[in-house]
């Protein structure tokens, strides 16, 4: 499963030619990543007898998506082994409109089955688009030792932030919150109290 980070960040915008008579695109992104070969457990890295052979235990791949607004198709192109996947965007989270909560966007991850509400949410203080630049926080679900879902929200993305929520690290973390709305109206708390202190054992 892909990381909400993933499926909104590392995504480049193709350009059309410059003489190009209507140069708009529903939206079309691509993504170059390292992709790693699966192995058999104890297996040594692959050898190729043929001099000059590229092969190797990772390789460069390519990935395109493809956006249509009007039914909601998603198309995912990946380079090498080409595989295409068409799915849609009720099972992806991008492509979907942000949700607005007080002043906050919520945009959507990946739900966890067909038909559920996404466990991750990506949040702007705008709602026209979302990049690293105007990232602002998150919020993904839990369950507690006794099963109930909760909810727990980081803000202000720094790298050397005291919290670590998914892949990114925060300056602000809020405690277990009881619904989403709870962790989208926690946002509006964030200057009015301190960040808790970062405990370290030792």
């Amino acid at each position: 499963m892909d990381l909400i980070t993933d499926t909104y960040f590392g995504w480049n915008p193709l350009t059309h030619t410059t003489d190009c008579p209507s140069p708009v695109w529903d939206t079309v992104e691509i993504r170059r990543t390292e992709g790693v070969r699966p192995q058999p457990i104890g297996a040594a890295d692959h050898a190729c007898p043929t001099d000059g052979c590229g092969h190797a235990a990772s390789f460069g791949r390519v990935q395109l998506r493809l956006l249509c607004q009007d039914c909601g198709t998603v198309y995912t192109v990946s380079g090498e082994s080409l595989t295409e996947v068409c799915t849609h965007t009720s099972l992806t989270g991008w492509g979907q409109d942000p949700t607005r909560y007080g002043d906050v966007w919520l945009w959507p991850g990946r739900p966890s089955a067909p038909g559920r509400d996404p466990h991750q949410y990506l949040v702007t203080r705008q709602g026209a688009a979302i990049t690293p630049a105007t990232l602002h926080g998150i919020i993904t679900a839990y369950r507690d030792a006794s099963g109930t879902r909760r909810w727990i929200a980081g803000a202000e993305p720094d790298d050397d932030g005291p919290h670590q929520i998914s892949t990114l690290r925060w300056r602000h973390a809020s405690n277990s919150l009881d619904d989403l709305a709870a962790a989208a109206n926690w946002f509006s708390t964030i200057g009015t109290v301190p960040a808790r202190p970062l405990v370290v054992a030792v």
